[in-house]
């Protein structure tokens, strides 16, 4: 390989690595959380939770969280991936679901959905995945919790061609922890660090 070759691949290895690792501004509030004061959260980096709202005595309504994509991230996909596991996982955790009028809706927006590191996977052995997400609960009108976060995962691969499924793996990996933080702070809000209490999702 010419010298010019090895010199624009190695360009591109190191666009790629720092493109997947560079800092993400979180996104804007949505509209109908104008004014909601959101403080720094302990599983996700914004948040906001009603006084008196009880997460685990209240049914719930999943609605839709909206995903828009850059470079290279299957939006459509990864949209159905995400649905399927707050799905899950909300069932995990034991919360109700049953939609109708005194349910609370669930329902948020991703932005910023990227996969990096495909096109030189073959020579860093490494794909990166992130978004930048906010959401909310919401119940007559009233927001009862609300937050917003960044998630990044990365998946430690051998150098060579991709593996079968290997970006529906990552996909689903960085939907599950996106997912994870969310009823990490739903659930744990106010529970003190020392108690040395757990959520039945993870803490790593």
């Amino acid at each position: 390989m010419c010298r010019l070759c090895l010199w624009v691949t190695s360009v591109v290895a190191a666009l790629a690595i720092l493109g997947g690792c560079g800092p993400r501004l979180l996104p804007a509030p949505p509209a109908d959380l104008a004014g909601v004061p959101l403080q720094p959260g302990r599983y996700v980096q914004e948040s906001s939770v009603a006084p008196d709202f009880n997460p685990e005595g209240v049914s719930y309504s999943l609605g839709a969280f909206t995903v828009a994509g850059a470079d290279r991230a299957p939006v459509e996909t990864f949209s159905k991936i995400f649905q399927d596991e707050l799905a899950r996982a909300w069932q995990a955790q034991g919360l109700k679901l049953a939609p109708g009028e005194n349910a609370c809706l669930v329902t948020g927006a991703i932005r910023d959905l990227s996969v990096t590191g495909t096109r030189v996977r073959w020579l860093t052995g490494r794909v990166h995945a992130s978004l930048a997400i906010s959401g909310a609960i919401t119940r007559g009108g009233q927001v009862l919790f609300a937050f917003r976060d960044q998630v990044s995962v990365s998946s430690p691969l051998a150098p060579g061609p991709p593996a079968p499924r290997e970006q529906e793996l990552l996909l689903r990996q960085l939907a599950r922890e996106s997912i994870h933080h969310l009823l990490n702070e739903l659930l744990l809000h106010g529970i003190l660090e020392e108690s040395g209490e757990k959520s039945a999702m993870t803490r790593k």
